[in-house]
C-alpha cells in the first residue's frame, strides 16, 4: 500500500490560474492553427500551442499511449487515472475520468476506488496488479519483483512496455499541467476526490536495482530486418546501445519514444549546461544507473567538470552552483517530489528562461524520467566503460 501525505509532507495547493495561458485564436499564427485545427479545444493543446516544436515530440508518445496501444481502454485509463491521483493532476483526472466513463465502462465508483487504490475491495487481481505498477513507478521508479509476474499472467512483454510508458507518459503529463498551471476546461464535472488521504509525495527510492535484464537487449542477429532499420541510426561504432537494442523488442513504441528523446537532447531549447544538469539530477532521483552512466561525459561536453558532477549528487544546497543552476536542480526536485514546480523556483527560472525553455525544462525531467523508469523495470545494464552511479 503505498504511503500517505502528512500534515508535515502535504503537497503544494495547485495553481488556480495559469502560469501560460492559452493561446488566444488572434495570436495564432498558421503553424499553430495548423496543429489546434487537428485536436479537440481543449486548455492542454491551447496552452502547450506556444511551443511547437516540444509538441511534435510529445504528441508522438502521446498518441502512442492514448491511441496506438494494444491495452484494453478499460486498463489504460485505471493506469492514467492513477497516475493522475498519485500526482494531484486534476486537469488529468477530470478529461480522463470523462473518458474513462464515456468510452471504457468505468463508473464513479470505479473512479473512487482508483484513487483509493489496489487494496481497495473489488478489483480482480490483475486490476490490482496494474494499480501497483502505477504506484511502484511513481515511488520506487520501477516495476517490483512480485507486480512483474503478476503482469505477465495477461500481459506480453510488449504490453508490459505499453502499460509501463502509459504510466511514465501520464506522469510527465501531469508534470506539464501542473506546472503550467493549465485550468479546467469548460463542461468537465469530475474532480480528485476529497475524501480520502491525499497520497504521499515521492522521494528518492531504496529498492534494489537489476543485475540482470527482464527484457533482453536483443542481437543483431536475434533481430528482424525492421528492427535492424530501427536501431541502425542510434548505432555507435558498430554496436547498438542496449537501450535501444531493448527498446527494439517493441518496433512500434521505438518511433515515438525515439522522437520525444531525440527532441528532450537535440532541439531542445536549453543550454546543453541545463539540459545535462536536468538529466543528471533526475537520473539521481530515481536512481537509473543506466541514465546516469550515459550522460556523464555528456554533461563534462557540456562544461561540467568531475566536481560539478558530484556536486550534482549534492543538490541544489551544495555550495558553489549559480543561482539558475541551483534553481533547475531544484526544479528537478519538486517534479520528482510532487509533479510541479513551486512558486520561488519558477520565479527564479523565469529569470533565465523565456516560456518555451520553461517547458523544455518540465519535458526534459518528465522525459528522462520516462526513459528511467523503461531503463529500471526492463533491467536495462550499462556497456562496458561507462561511469557507474556514486553510491549513496
Amino acid at each position: 500500500m503505498p504511503p500517505h501525505s502528512t500534515q508535515a509532507d502535504p503537497f503544494t495547493p495547485r495553481l488556480t490560474t495559469p502560469r501560460l495561458e492559452p493561446l488566444a485564436p488572434e495570436d495564432r499564427n498558421e503553424a499553430q492553427r495548423a496543429m489546434l485545427a487537428k485536436r479537440a479545444d481543449y486548455n492542454i493543446y491551447k496552452t502547450l500551442a506556444h511551443h511547437l516544436e516540444f509538441v511534435r515530440a510529445f504528441g508522438a508518445i502521446g498518441g502512442f499511449t492514448f491511441q496506438g496501444s494494444s491495452l484494453p481502454p478499460r486498463e489504460r485509463e485505471i493506469i492514467m487515472l492513477r497516475m493522475g491521483w498519485l500526482c494531484q493532476a486534476e486537469y488529468e483526472w477530470s478529461q480522463h475520468a470523462r473518458i474513462a466513463k464515456s468510452s471504457a465502462g468505468l463508473t464513479d465508483g470505479d473512479l473512487h476506488r482508483i484513487a483509493e487504490g489496489p487494496a481497495a475491495p473489488g478489483w480482480s487481481d490483475f486490476e490490482a496488479s496494474l494499480l501497483r505498477m502505477v504506484d511502484e513507478l511513481r515511488h520506487d521508479a520501477m516495476i517490483s519483483d512480485v507486480t512483474w509476474p503478476a503482469l505477465h499472467a495477461q500481459y506480453s512483454d510488449q504490453r508490459i512496455m505499453e502499460a509501463l510508458f502509459t504510466a511514465a507518459q501520464y506522469q510527465l503529463v501531469s508534470m506539464m499541467l501542473n506546472s503550467l498551471g493549465i485550468q479546467l476546461d469548460p463542461g468537465l464535472q469530475d474532480r480528485l476526490p476529497r475524501d480520502l488521504p491525499l497520497p504521499a509525495p515521492a522521494a528518492r527510492p531504496t529498492a534494489q536495482r537489476l543485475v540482470t535484464p527482464r527484457i533482453k537487449a536483443l542481437t543483431e542477429a536475434e533481430m528482424t530486418p525492421e528492427q535492424r532499420d530501427l536501431v541502425k541510426p542510434q548505432a555507435r561504432n558498430g554496436a547498438v546501445p542496449n537501450l535501444y537494442a531493448t527498446m527494439a523488442n517493441h518496433p512500434k513504441l521505438y518511433g515515438p519514444r525515439l522522437a520525444l528523446g531525440r527532441y528532450l537532447q537535440r532541439g531542445s531549447l536549453l543550454p546543453p549546461k541545463a539540459r545535462e544538469l536536468l538529466i543528471l539530477r533526475t537520473a539521481w532521483n530515481i536512481r537509473a544507473e543506466y541514465e546516469w552512466s550515459h550522460h556523464v561525459e555528456a554533461a563534462k561536453a557540456a562544461g561540467f567538470t568531475d566536481t560539478d558532477v558530484a556536486r550534482i549528487v549534492a543538490g541544489p544546497s551544495a555550495s558553489g552552483w549559480s543561482e539558475e543552476h541551483a534553481a533547475l536542480l531544484r526544479a528537478a526536485d519538486e517534479l520528482r517530489r510532487e509533479a510541479f514546480i513551486s512558486d520561488a523556483t519558477w520565479q527564479t527560472l523565469l529569470r533565465h528562461y523565456d516560456m518555451k525553455q520553461m517547458i523544455d525544462i518540465v519535458g526534459t525531467v518528465g522525459g528522462y524520467t520516462m526513459t528511467g523508469l523503461a531503463i529500471n523495470s526492463f533491467g536495462i545494464q550499462a556497456e562496458p566503460g561507462y561511469p557507474a552511479m556514486p553510491k549513496d
